[in-house]
């Protein structure tokens, strides 16, 4: 994928405004995740399993407009079913 997809999650309850970015290279799905009055970007361990399903949307939006590739589309969703998830928060 030339470059890397980013989307905000409104705050909910106690949850804070959470920013996400993601980048496919290589064959690898890489995560960074930043809270609204944080700094500096972090890369979580463990995402919830909503926001491996809002990543899944996002490819494949982007691939019915040909802004992704297949292989982007099934690279996702192969690291969806491997990754260990929190449950949905």
């Amino acid at each position: 994928m030339r470059r890397s997809m980013e989307w905000t999650d409104k705050a909910e309850g106690d949850r804070p405004t959470t920013t996400y970015r993601v980048s496919l290279f290589s064959g690898v799905v890489h995560w960074q995740r930043k809270e609204k009055n944080a700094e500096k970007w972090e890369t979580p361990k463990l995402l919830p399993t909503d926001v491996w399903e809002r990543l899944i949307e996002e490819v494949d939006k982007r691939y019915q407009r040909r802004r992704a590739r297949h292989e982007d589309v099934l690279l996702v969703r192969s690291a969806f079913q491997k990754a260990p998830k929190l449950p949905p928060a």
